[in-house]
C-alpha cells in the first residue's frame, strides 16, 4: 500500500513538473490590461465614464493574445421622467461627435498594439496580439458611419519589423469595424 501510494505521489510530482507554463504567463497579461486602461481612458480624460469595461485579457497558445474592451466614445443625453425624448440637434451633435473621436480611438489603439510587443516579449513571434473596442450605443442614437466594434490584429513580428524599420505600424495592422 505504501509503495503504491509512493508511486502515486512521485507520478503526480512528474506531471506536474513536466507541465508546460505558458508563453506569457498571467501577470503579464495583467500588466498589459493595466496598460490598455490607462491609454483609452486618456483618449477622452474629461469624460469620467469613457472607459466602460475594463480592458480583459487572455493568451491563447498557439494563437496569441487577446483583449478588448468597452467605451463610450461620447457621452449622450439621458432619458429620464423629466426629459422623455431626445431632439434632432442633440442626436446630430451626439454622431458629430463620436464621428470626430473615432480617429483618435484607432490612433490610441495602434499605439497600444504597438506596445504589446514589449508588454508580452515572451510571447512567440508568429502568434497575434488582437485587441476588439466595443462601443456604446444608446437606444435612439444614430449611427450613420460609426461602427459598434473595432478589431486590431497583428503578428508579433510584423510589429517588431515595422517598429526596427521605422515603418507605421497601421500599414501591417489588419482593422475591421463592425
Amino acid at each position: 500500500m505504501r509503495t503504491l501510494a509512493a508511486a502515486l505521489a512521485l507520478a503526480t510530482v512528474l506531471s506536474a513538473a513536466s507541465a508546460e507554463s505558458p508563453k506569457v504567463p498571467r501577470p503579464r497579461i495583467a500588466n498589459a490590461e493595466k496598460m490598455v486602461n490607462t491609454q483609452l481612458a486618456a483618449i477622452v480624460p474629461e469624460e469620467p465614464y469613457f472607459l466602460i469595461g475594463l480592458a480583459r485579457g487572455a493568451y491563447l497558445d498557439g494563437i496569441g493574445a487577446v483583449f478588448s474592451a468597452e467605451i463610450n466614445l461620447a457621452t449622450g443625453p439621458s432619458l429620464s421622467p423629466f426629459k422623455q425624448s431626445v431632439s434632432k440637434e442633440e442626436i446630430q451633435k451626439h454622431l458629430d461627435r463620436k464621428t470626430e473621436r473615432m480617429p483618435l480611438l484607432r490612433s490610441r489603439m495602434i499605439s497600444i498594439v504597438g506596445s504589446m510587443a514589449n508588454y508580452l516579449e515572451t510571447m512567440p513571434n508568429n502568434e497575434e496580439f488582437i485587441f476588439a473596442v466595443t462601443l456604446l450605443r444608446y437606444p435612439w442614437e444614430v449611427t450613420d458611419g460609426v461602427p459598434t466594434q473595432v478589431v486590431m490584429r497583428v503578428r508579433r513580428d510584423q510589429v517588431l519589423n515595422a517598429q526596427r524599420t521605422n515603418a507605421k505600424l497601421d500599414s501591417v495592422i489588419r482593422l475591421q469595424e463592425y
